[in-house]
């Protein structure tokens, strides 16, 4: 478990006080927290991040850190584990692409939120488990065009501070669920946003249910 500093004070996770608007605290806040870092995995060699989804099959991330032949990827969980995965969605323009795991996943994943946060909406960036830092509290400063997003009116400008490799990386509103992924720009700070792919990963997820014999993507041998 990561020790951060938080308010000023440094606390374990377990213990960190809530940072919603109304300033209360909990027990549900600091497990939330928790939950929202054991979803956030590393890929491959440390290079990006992603967010465990769906029923916990699926990991989400960002496009750009998937090479043009990519078609596995490992996944780096908090406690050492780890699972290999291919790429079934990749799309450059939006900058989203999803990994189905080999299996399930060995954390809770998050939900999608289907929304879109509105300028002034408070987030949280937990970051990476494999770094030292504090969970951040982010707000969404305004929509815009992104030159690196041509696909995406409404890009997320944040207050993040984040790093290389950051990328990837969930944002997540009061209900724990995933709003963007950390795109990049100055500070890091720009998300893609994650509301229109709700509906791939619940598709995605269905599918995950079915028979592999009656799976679209599967062609006997």
């Amino acid at each position: 478990m990561r020790t951060w500093k938080w308010g000023g004070a440094t606390v374990a996770l377990a213990a960190v006080t809530a940072w919603m608007a109304c300033g209360q605290s909990g027990p549900g806040e600091a497990q939330g927290l928790q939950k929202a870092e054991a979803a956030t995995v590393t890929l491959g060699d440390g290079h990006c991040a992603g967010v465990v989804v769906g029923q916990g099959r699926h990991v989400l991330t960002a496009a750009h850190c998937v090479a043009p032949d990519a078609g596995e990827e490992r996944t780096n969980f908090e406690d050492g584990r780890r699972l290999n995965g291919r790429y079934v969605f990749v799309d450059r323009g939006r900058d989203m692409a999803v990994l189905e795991l080999e299996a399930k996943a060995p954390v809770a994943p998050l939900e999608v939120a289907e929304g879109l946060p509105i300028p002034g909406a408070m987030l949280v960036f937990t970051g990476r488990h494999d770094r030292p830092g504090e969970p951040q509290r982010v707000m969404v400063e305004r929509w815009g065009r992104c030159p690196s997003l041509p696909d995406v009116p409404n890009a997320l400008f944040t207050t993040m501070h984040g790093e290389p490799g950051d990328s990837g990386a969930p944002l997540v509103d009061e209900q724990l669920r995933v709003v963007g992924l950390v795109h990049g720009g100055a500070r890091c700070s720009i998300a893609a946003p994650t509301g229109d792919m709700a509906p791939e990963v619940q598709r995605l997820s269905r599918e995950d249910t079915q028979p592999l014999a009656r799976r679209p993507d599967f062609a006997p041998r």
